[in-house]
C-alpha cells in the first residue's frame, strides 16, 4: 500500500496553547491531555482542584504514577498502554485513514483562557481549534493539540529516536487519536520549528503568545507516512487506554541544536514502553485529500 498525504499549506494563523495540569503548579497541561474543551483528559487529575505532582524521574517518576493518586490506577492496571516497542518484522497488514490537513486553515480565535506556546512543566505544547481531522472507519478525529517527547516515547526495534511529537486529535465522542512522528538527528534545520524555539517561555509554567506568525504543518510531516497502527493508551496519568495509535514510519529530520534545545528545557520525558501483551500493530495506509 501506498501512503501519501496531500501536499497542503495549511498555516497556524494562531496558535493557542493552553494550561493543563502541571506538577505542583497551577493547573497546567500536558502531553497528552486537555480538558473537554481542548481535547484530551488531563494527566494530572484534571478534575482536582489539587493537582498531583508528577513526573519522570525519583520518586514521582512513571514506575510510582498508579501510586499517587486513586485516578492514576490505569497506569499500572491497565493491559492496553503506551508506548509501545514496534518490531518491524512482527507488524501485520492494516487498515485505510483519511487524512484533511488541507481544507481548513489552522485559525484559532484568542481567548483570555488560551494561550500560544506554554512550557507545562512536563512538555512544551501546542493546541489548534477545529479545522484539521483523521478518519478511521467513518469516525472523524479533529486535530487538537501537538507536543513534544524527547527522546522518542515509542521505540523501533528497542531503539529510542532523539524525539518525537504527538499530533493529538479528538472525536465528537470523545475519542482520542494521535498521530506520532518520529524525529532524526541532520545537517538541514527546520525553519518552523524554529520559530518554535524562538518562542519558547522563559520558565516552566509560562506561556508565550505569539503574534504576526504562521506555520506550515507539512514541514513537521514526512513525504511517505505508512503508519504503525495500535490501540494504547495516554502516555502520562491517568494513562486511559482506548487511544488509537498511528506511529509514522518515516521521519523528520532536526538538527543536533533543535532537538537539543527541546531537550534541554523537557528531557528525558519520555514513558518507558509497555507490554504489547495481546496486541497487534498493524501497518496502515494514511490518505491525504
Amino acid at each position: 500500500m501506498k501512503l501519501t498525504f496531500s501536499t497542503f499549506r495549511n498555516t497556524l494563523a494562531g496558535v493557542s496553547l493552553m494550561l493543563l495540569m502541571s506538577c505542583g503548579q497551577k493547573p497546567a497541561a500536558t502531553a497528552e491531555q486537555t480538558t473537554a474543551k481542548d481535547s484530551i483528559p488531563p494527566p494530572a487529575a484534571a478534575q482536582s482542584a489539587r493537582p498531583v505532582h508528577w513526573g519522570y524521574g525519583g520518586d514521582v517518576g512513571p514506575s510510582t504514577w498508579s501510586t499517587l493518586s486513586p485516578s492514576y490506577a490505569m497506569c499500572a492496571e491497565g493491559k492496553h498502554q503506551s508506548p509501545v516497542n514496534i518490531v518491524k518484522t512482527d507488524v501485520k497488514g492494516g487498515s485505510n485513514w483519511n487524512l484533511d490537513y488541507s481544507s481548513t486553515s489552522f485559525h484559532i480565535a484568542h481567548t483570555e483562557h488560551m494561550e500560544d506556546i506554554i512550557d507545562n512543566g512536563h512538555t512544551i505544547q501546542v493546541s489548534v481549534d477545529e479545522g484539521s481531522t483523521l478518519t478511521y472507519n467513518g469516525k472523524a478525529y479533529s486535530l487538537k493539540q501537538f507536543h513534544f517527547h524527547t527522546p522518542s516515547e515509542h521505540t523501533l526495534d528497542g531503539k529510542n529516536q532523539p524525539m518525537e511529537m504527538h499530533m493529538v486529535h479528538q472525536s465528537g465522542d470523545g475519542s482520542l487519536a494521535v498521530l506520532g512522528v518520529f524525529f532524526k538527528e541532520g545537517k538541514v534545520a527546520n525553519p518552523n520549528f524554529e520559530k518554535i524555539i524562538a518562542n519558547l517561555p522563559n520558565a516552566k509554567g509560562e506561556s508565550t503568545h505569539i503574534t504576526d506568525t504562521s506555520f506550515e504543518l507539512d514541514v513537521f510531516l514526512p513525504s511517505d507516512n505508512f503508519a504503525y497502527h495500535y490501540t494504547g493508551s495516554l502516555t502520562t496519568p491517568p494513562c486511559s487506554e482506548n487511544v488509537q495509535w498511528l506511529v509514522l514510519r518515516d521521519m523528520i529530520s532536526l538538527t543536533k541544536e533543535q532537538i537539543n534545545a527541546f531537550a534541554s528545557r523537557i528531557g528525558p520525558n519520555n514513558r518507558p514502553t509497555q507490554p504489547l501483551n495481546d496486541r497487534t500493530i498493524n501497518m496502515d495506509d494514511v490518505k491525504g485529500k
